[in-house]
């Protein structure tokens, strides 16, 4: 058996652990310590049984960091409410992010929860290359301008050298996120938090759909300009991201949701 923990003799054989593990992979031995034993599912390293130890006597084998200790809840339920009520998709921009700041922010999001917890998740920034990815982007959307006027008006932005300062498609945004995964959801999770994460920091941003157009088109073309991402992982989220410009001064109503209770 691949042992996957580290337990150290704090255990005090609680248990604790073992009721967190979905995959039985923990038991409390004769020894009233705890150990890795077989099962019929491997441990995906979730990490809940290192969460939950009273002792901290449990840590992941491939941890690289340590663990911080909870302590009641960082942010209240109405001050995240009121967040998500005052969030706005931005679309003006006074300049660009440093990179200090992109990878402050993507380094939030690496706690983002994943399928089976495999943490398969790679981002690409673009920004120096945004005019090549631009004209990538143009080069296999324009056989399917008759989908849609707004990839017409895209394409012709493009081939007339992109003069204006509002791309049908990043509108002032000039850099862009890209999330890579197995699963739409595995991407669109951590882009939603970067999104929050963004607007928390000053920074500001929207999501876009147009682009994934293109890797649904042609995902061959599309995934050659990032040779880097691992070959198993598709392009299922897009942000563009920058300084914003405009300052919302108030929240806007939205439609009562329909909920089907059953």
């Amino acid at each position: 058996m691949e042992e996957t923990l580290r337990i150290t003799d704090d255990c005090i054989g609680c248990g604790q652990c073992v009721k967190v593990c979905i995959r039985g992979h923990l038991a409390v031995g004769e020894d009233k310590k705890v150990h890795e034993i077989e099962s019929p599912y491997y441990c995906f390293r979730c990490g809940h049984c290192a969460s939950v130890c009273p002792k901290g006597a449990i840590s992941l084998l491939s941890a690289d960091e340590r663990i911080d200790p909870v302590d009641g809840m960082p942010v209240s339920a109405e001050s995240l409410a009121q967040l998500y009520r005052q969030r706005r998709s931005q679309r003006w921009f006074d300049r660009k992010c440093t990179k200090d700041e992109l990878e402050r922010l993507l380094a939030t999001v690496r706690y983002a929860p994943t399928a089976e917890n495999s943490q398969a998740v790679e981002y690409a920034v673009i920004d120096e290359k945004y005019p090549e990815f631009m004209r990538l982007l143009a080069d296999i959307l324009r056989t399917h301008t008759d989908e849609h006027a707004r990839l017409k008006q895209f394409v012709d932005y493009v081939d007339s050298g992109m003069e204006g300062k509002n791309n049908p498609f990043t509108w002032e945004g000039r850099q862009i996120v890209i999330a890579f995964a197995r699963f739409p959801i595995d991407a669109i999770i951590p882009m939603e938090q970067l999104d929050l994460m963004a607007y928390s920091m000053g920074l500001g941003g929207f999501h876009s759909r147009w682009m994934l157009l293109a890797a649904e088109h042609d995902q061959k073309k599309f995934m050659s300009f990032f040779p880097e991402i691992s070959k198993d992982l598709n392009a299922y989220a897009v942000y563009i991201i920058g300084h914003p410009r405009v300052k919302y001064r108030r929240t806007v109503a939205r439609d009562e949701r329909r909920i089907l209770w059953k």
